[in-house]
C-alpha cells in the first residue's frame, strides 16, 4: 500500500485532482494472456517502486539510463508533451513501468533519413516491463528499418496497455528476434499523416505491426508468442494489423477500422510463415479494403502466402466466416490458447466490440485516468475476492446490467467511498463479477 500512496502523492504534486476511475467493465486491467506466462507473480513491471515524474527528454533519458543493464526497478511517469529527437535505446532494462499521465505525449515529427533520429523505444533484452497510457506521435510512414514507435528485440514478458500509437516511421509496434510472451491490450493504432515516398523503397509504408522480421529467422520458432486483445486499428493502417511470423498469437475482441472509401487498406491481418493464430470475436465490418489483390483470403480481410507453413482459426468474428486452415507442409497441432490452463483472457461477443473500443471515456487508447495510473493493474483489480462478499462467479458472454459498491467489510454503499471499494457487476445471465477500485 505504501507504494501506491507514494504514486498518489506524486500525482498530487502535479496539481491533478482525484476523480473516480471509470474503467470499462470489460477491461481486466491486468496483463492477461501471454505477458504473464512463465512468471510466478505475472508481469509486474516495476511494482510501483522508485517513482519519478519526467517532463523533458533529458529527464526521460536520465530515468531510462538508471534502468539500463537491469540496474534498478523504476516507475516513470511522463508528464506534458515531450519532444524526443533521438531514439530511446537503453538495453537490458528489467522490472520497469512507463506511464503516460493524462494528456501527455512523446512526439517526434522530424522527417529525415537518419535512423537514429526516428522512432521512440528500441527495447533490446527488456524483461518484465510495462507501458501504459502512452501517446506516441511519430513523423509518418517513411520505410526506414527499425524506426518503430516501439520495437521489441529479444525482449520477454512485456505488457503494452491503453496506448495511442500513431504514425510510426517504419511501424507503430514491432517485435522480432526471439521476443516472447507479450500482451498488447486496449491499444489504438493509426496513421494520420500522409506517407512519405522513399526512393528505392515503399511509397506507402503504413505498416502497423510486424511480428518477426524474416521467414529465414528459423531461430524465432517457439518465440514471438503474443496476445492482442481489445485493440483498435484505426484510419491509415494500410496493412500488418498485425502480420505474424512463427509465433502463437491470440487476437481477441479487436476492431479493424483501418481503411476508408477514400483511403482503402491493403489488408487487416497478415498470416505469415510458421504462424499459429487464433482469431476470435473481432469486428472486421468497419474497414474498407482494396479489391483485386493477390494472396488475399476470406473476404479480403487477411493476407497469406499459400506456399507457407501456417495454421489459423477464425471464430465468432463479424465480417469473416469461421474457419480452420492448415497451410502446406505444417505438421504441428492447431493452436488453441485455452488448451493451456495457465492462460487467461476473458472474451465477450463480437457485436459489442465497436461500441466498447470506440468509447472515448474508457475504450481503446490512452483513456486511463490518474487514479488507475497509481496502481500496477493486476494489483488494482486483484483476482482474490474479499471474504465478506460471497458467491462471485464469472461468465464470458454476459452483459453488465447493474453495478453495486461494497467496502472491504462487506457493507454496501450507493456510491464509491474513500479508500478501497469492491465493484460488483450484475450480469445479464444472472452471474456476478467483481473488481477493486481505489478512490
Amino acid at each position: 500500500m505504501k507504494k501506491i500512496l507514494v504514486s498518489v502523492i506524486i500525482l498530487a504534486t502535479l496539481g491533478i485532482a482525484n476523480s473516480y476511475a471509470q474503467l470499462s467493465p470489460y477491461d481486466e486491467n491486468a496483463p492477461v494472456g501471454w505477458a504473464s506466462v512463465g512468471l510466478t507473480n505475472g508481469c509486474t513491471g516495476s511494482n510501483n517502486q522508485n517513482p519519478v515524474v519526467v517532463t523533458t527528454e533529458e529527464e526521460l533519458r536520465a530515468a531510462l539510463q538508471g534502468c539500463k543493464g537491469g540496474k534498478a526497478s523504476k516507475t516513470i511517469y511522463i508528464s506534458g508533451n515531450i519532444e524526443v529527437k533521438e531514439k530511446l535505446r537503453y538495453d537490458k532494462c528489467k522490472n520497469v513501468t512507463i506511464y503516460g499521465l493524462p494528456g501527455s505525449s512523446l512526439y517526434n515529427r522530424d522527417h529525415n533519413d537518419n535512423a537514429d533520429n526516428a522512432g521512440f523505444f528500441y527495447c533490446q533484452n527488456w524483461e518484465n516491463c510495462i507501458f501504459r497510457n502512452l501517446t506516441l506521435l511519430g513523423a509518418g510512414a517513411y520505410d526506414i528499418s527499425a524506426c518503430d514507435n516501439i520495437q521489441l528485440v529479444e525482449s520477454k514478458n512485456i505488457w503494452i496497455d491503453h496506448c495511442d500509437i500513431q504514425d510510426g516511421v517504419d511501424g507503430n509496434l514491432d517485435a522480432k528476434t526471439k521476443s516472447d510472451n507479450m500482451t498488447i491490450s486496449w491499444c489504438k493504432f493509426s496513421y494520420l499523416i500522409a506517407p512519405w515516398p522513399k526512393a528505392g523503397e515503399s511509397d506507402d509504408h503504413r505498416c502497423s505491426s510486424m511480428w518477426g522480421s524474416s521467414d529465414n529467422r528459423g531461430d524465432d520458432e517457439g518465440f514471438l508468442n503474443a496476445t492482442f486483445v481489445n485493440c483498435w486499428w484505426y484510419h491509415g493502417c494500410g496493412q500488418r494489423c498485425p502480420r505474424i511470423r512463427f509465433g502463437k498469437v491470440h487476437i481477441a475482441n479487436c476492431l479493424w477500422e483501418n481503411g476508408t472509401a477514400s483511403d482503402p487498406a491493403q489488408y487487416c491481418i497478415g498470416i505469415g510463415h510458421s504462424s499459429k493464430m487464433y482469431i476470435e470475436n473481432g469486428d472486421f465490418t468497419k474497414t474498407v479494403l482494396m479489391t483485386g489483390q493477390s494472396d488475399m483470403r476470406g473476404h479480403n480481410k487477411y493476407y497469406l502466402q499459400a506456399d507457407k507453413k501456417y495454421h489459423f482459426t477464425l471464430k465468432g468474428n463479424l465480417g469473416e466466416d469461421d474457419a480452420v486452415e492448415i497451410g502446406k507442409g505444417y505438421t504441428g497441432t492447431v493452436y488453441h490458447p485455452y488448451d493451456d490452463t495457465n492462460y487467461h483472457c476473458r472474451v465477450y461477443p463480437a457485436n459489442d466490440v465497436a461500441d466498447i473500443l470506440r468509447n472515448s471515456e474508457n475504450g481503446a487508447g490512452a483513456t486511463l485516468d490518474e487514479e488507475l495510473l497509481a496502481t500496477r493493474g493486476n494489483e488494482h483489480y486483484a483476482e482474490n475476492t474479499p471474504s465478506a462478499i460471497k458467491g462471485v462467479t464469472s461468465a464470458d458472454d454476459a452483459r453488465v446490467v447493474g453495478i453495486s459498491y461494497y467496502g472491504i467489510n462487506g457493507s454496501r454503499y450507493a456510491t464509491p467511498q474513500k479508500g478501497l471499494n469492491i465493484m460488483v457487476f450484475q450480469m445479464s445471465d444472472g452471474t456476478t463479477r467483481t473488481q477493486k477500485i481505489y478512490k
